[in-house]
C-alpha cells in the first residue's frame, strides 16, 4: 500500500467533508463532531496531519483500530498521535486506556500518554516500522547477536508488565501491537490491558516470536533453535511461577542468557 500525500488542516476544518469521516468514524455525525471539536480545543490541539500508509478515503491516517482510529496532532508546534475514539467502539471513554497507559509509562512501557477526554488521547509519535520487517531486514555480521538484543528489549518490557499485574491482553499478534523505533521496540495500544486478570505478557510474547507466530520459524533460524521443546518447558514453568529463577531460565533457553 503506498503512502499518502501528506494534508494539513487547521482544527475548525476537522468538521468538514471529508475530514468528517475520519473525526466520527464510520458515520457522519455533525452533532457529535461539534463535541469532538471542543475536547480537541480542550486538549490544545491546533492542526490535524493526515499522513500514513493507512487510509480513509483519501486521507492517510497513523492507524485504524477496533477502538480508535490514530491521526497526527499538532500542539504547541510539535506532531503528537492523537488517538480518537470510533464511533462504533465497545468503549465508553479513551479515559481507562489512558489510566493504563500512564501506569505502563511509570515503568518505562509504551508510548508516552499526555492526556485525554471521553473521545480522545494524546499521546507520543512513534514513527518507525513493525517487528517483523524490522528483524528481517537486519543483516550481515552481528546479525544473531542483534536479534538477540531485541527479543531481550521487548521481552524485559513484558516482564515489567507482569511485576505490575498489567496485562496488555493483545501481544498474541507483535506485529500490530509493537513498533520498532530505531533500535527500540514500543509496545503499543492498551486498549485491552486489565489489571483484573492473571498477567501473561511474557508468555504470549515469547509463543508469538517463537512457537506459533507468522515470525516464528524465521526467528527461531535466525538464533539457532532447532528443539522448541526445552522453549516450551521454559515457559510452562514461567506461567505457572512468574520468578526471576523462571524468567532467566526462559532468556537462557532462547540463548539471551549465557
Amino acid at each position: 500500500m503506498s503512502q499518502t500525500a501528506s494534508e494539513r488542516i487547521r482544527l475548525s476544518e476537522f468538521a468538514r467533508t471529508p475530514y468528517l469521516n475520519v473525526l466520527t468514524y464510520p458515520v457522519l455525525d455533525i452533532k457529535v463532531a461539534r463535541s469532538r471539536l471542543e475536547q480537541l480545543e480542550e486538549l490544545g490541539v491546533e492542526e490535524v496531519v493526515f499522513e500514513g500508509r493507512t487510509k480513509i478515503g483519501r486521507l492517510g491516517l497513523v492507524g485504524i483500530g477496533t477502538v480508535s482510529v490514530v491521526v497526527r496532532g499538532v500542539i504547541g508546534g510539535r506532531v503528537h498521535a492523537v488517538k480518537i475514539r470510533r464511533a462504533d467502539a465497545n468503549r465508553e471513554s479513551m479515559l481507562e486506556e489512558y489510566r493504563l497507559t500512564e501506569i505502563a509509562n511509570r515503568i518505562g512501557v509504551g508510548a508516552q500518554a499526555f492526556a485525554a477526554t471521553r473521545d480522545f488521547m494524546v499521546m507520543q509519535l512513534v514513527d518507525g516500522e513493525d517487528l517483523e520487517d524490522h528483524l528481517r531486514a537486519i543483516r550481515g555480521v552481528g546479525t544473531r547477536a542483534r536479534v538477540r538484543e531485541i527479543l531481550h528489549l521487548l521481552l524485559n518490557q513484558c516482564r515489567k508488565l507482569d511485576l505490575i499485574d498489567l496485562d496488555h491482553g493483545q501481544l498474541s499478534d507483535l506485529r500490530k501491537h509493537v513498533i520498532m523505533a530505531g533500535d527500540m521496540p514500543y509496545i503499543i495500544d492498551f486498549e485491552s490491558s486489565s489489571q483484573r486478570r492473571a498477567p501473561k505478557n511474557v508468555t504470549t510474547a515469547s509463543q508469538y516470536l517463537l512457537i506459533g507466530g507468522r515470525c516464528a520459524p524465521f526467528v527461531k533460524r535466525l538464533l539457532g533453535i532447532r528443539n522448541q521443546g526445552p522453549i516450551l518447558e521454559a515457559l510452562k514453568a514461567y506461567k505457572k511461577d512468574r520468578s526471576d529463577g523462571n524468567y532467566a531460565r526462559l532468556l537462557k533457553t532462547i540463548g539471551i542468557l549465557i
